[in-house]
């Protein structure tokens, strides 16, 4: 049996996983080397209460925020600023994340590649233990395994959309491509491994998984780093967003998400403040941390960006994108510091303010607006998608004025927004052209000048080798 060790620590708890993680099918031998702890609970136990199953989804919920193997590979906020930095909008100094800046991270041996699929399918064997766990346990609620279990399956969902993100090439642009095999139950080192899955049906388990979740989860959940139906709906969004099938679900689940009043939805105090608290009321869901739980130099956007605090100051802001923004823009956070002759060093943000203790984004209601601005301009609403995406502008900006915009003009509208609105937080720039089938052209101020076609393979990372060498239903040429 899986062995777990469980603390208590005030309202919060942390859920140690000791127990060796799939070595034969999809996650890495690295976590072998922990301690394990024998006295721990067996997992009979652990799913016995819903104390204790709260307890295990709080210890997949840190590691979100764990330390891995390199401070550019640490939890889901590395694989989001390894996006980030592969676009126009940022430019990365040559330090961690260089080589995802240089788009040259991603052969099959190389730690971004490892990692992302590691890290996502770990997360994916724990959301099947807990789905699994919950069904077999004879002693909680009906009310409690429901909600536990879709818990579970939004958690799994999540990670299969991760690996998609990262792994797969554009959905609509080749729906059939096989990458990622799919486990929907607890695998041990002597589960058979599974064949690859096409991305279109990676993304009907994620599909089915979010709506099965949505029906299920509460409102009511034990913080903001945890999973309501408001933020399943988020996640829904962002799937529909990619897969381009349903605007009118999209929409809806944008909606539910934020809660349908996009001028109250987007008020946050958070551009005054640096960007790390999580009880703004624009955060939906994010990353704890306090002066005890907490990644200290891993957690990026933070650690990278802010040039006023010791931490790495990696992270520069390229002055067309600066120019794109208006004086009277609460989020024109951009100062020249250094006053060097250098380019592509002359621009610095404030947006992030690095601590300890500082709270790191996952998704948040202003994102979901501009979901539903976009769904609303693909539905034929032109005039509901400029009113959703005033009442952001206007937020941000007193001097804003409702677009004059229509079709295209309106739509890369919406696009830029969601790059002034999110930069630095989850790669919007990079994953909107892969989805949309658009280019990456670096401009001349770049410390690196790597453009990045439309359906470029660069758009996506190669199937690791330790994955290739384990998996008889994978060979080498899976990343021709």
């Amino acid at each position: 049996m899986k062995k777990l060790s469980l603390i208590k620590k005030g309202i919060q708890y942390t859920c140690v996983l000791v127990s060796a993680l799939v070595v034969t099918t999809s996650c890495s031998d690295d976590y072998l080397d922990e301690p394990k702890d024998e006295s721990g609970l067996s997992a009979d136990v652990v799913f016995s209460s819903r104390t204790l199953a709260d307890s295990y989804v709080s210890g997949i919920m840190k590691r979100y925020r764990g330390q891995y193997t390199a401070t550019d590979a640490g939890g889901l906020y590395s694989l989001f600023f390894a996006r980030t930095i592969k676009g126009n909008d940022l430019i990365q100094s040559d330090n961690w994340y260089g080589f995802d800046y240089v788009h040259e991270n991603r052969e099959p041996n190389y730690r971004r590649t490892v990692f992302n699929w590691t890290f996502n399918y770990e997360i994916i064997f724990h959301a099947n233990q807990l789905i699994s766990g919950v069904e077999r346990s004879s002693n909680l609620s009906e009310t409690d395994r429901k909600e536990l279990i879709a818990t579970g399956k939004a958690i799994r969902a999540y990670h299969y959309f991760q690996l998609a993100l990262d792994f797969a090439p554009n959905f609509t642009s080749d729906p059939n491509a096989a990458k990622l095999p799919i486990y929907t139950g607890p695998v041990t080192g002597t589960s058979d491994p599974a064949v690859p899955s096409t991305t279109a049906e990676v993304y009907e388990l994620i599909k089915t998984d979010l709506q099965e979740a949505i029906a299920d989860l509460p409102e009511e959940r034990l913080g903001k780093s945890y999973i309501n139906k408001a933020v399943a709906n988020g996640m829904l969004a962002q799937v529909l967003l990619v897969t381009q099938d349903d605007w009118a679900g999209a929409a809806a689940a944008a909606a539910a998400a934020y809660g349908g009043n996009a001028a109250s939805a987007v008020i946050s105090t958070n551009w005054a403040g640096g960007f790390n608290d999580m009880t703004d009321q624009d955060w939906l869901w994010a990353m704890y941390q306090d002066a005890v739980e907490t990644t200290y130099y891993f957690a990026a956007p933070h650690s990278m960006t802010d040039h006023l605090t010791l931490s790495y100051q990696a992270t520069y802001v390229n002055s067309v994108f600066v120019d794109q923004f208006a004086d009277t823009d609460v989020r024109k956070k951009f100062f020249d510091i250094y006053g060097v002759a250098t380019p592509w060093r002359k621009y610095v943000t404030t947006k992030f303010a690095f601590t300890f203790e500082s709270d790191l984004p996952i998704m948040r209601k202003s994102e979901m607006v501009l979901i539903d601005a976009e769904a609303q301009l693909n539905l034929g609403n032109t005039q509901g998608a400029k009113d959703l995406l005033f009442a952001l502008q206007s937020d941000r900006d007193p001097n804003a004025e409702m677009s004059t915009n229509t079709g295209a003009a309106l739509y890369d509208e919406i696009l830029l927004e969601r790059r002034k609105e999110l930069y630095g937080e989850v790669g919007v720039e990079f994953m909107d052209a892969k989805r949309l089938k658009k280019s990456i052209v670096r401009n001349n101020v770049h410390r690196v000048v790597v453009n990045v076609p439309v359906d470029s393979p660069l758009f996506f990372l190669k199937v690791p080798q330790r994955e290739i060498d384990a998996n008889p239903f994978i060979d080498e040429s899976i990343n021709n």
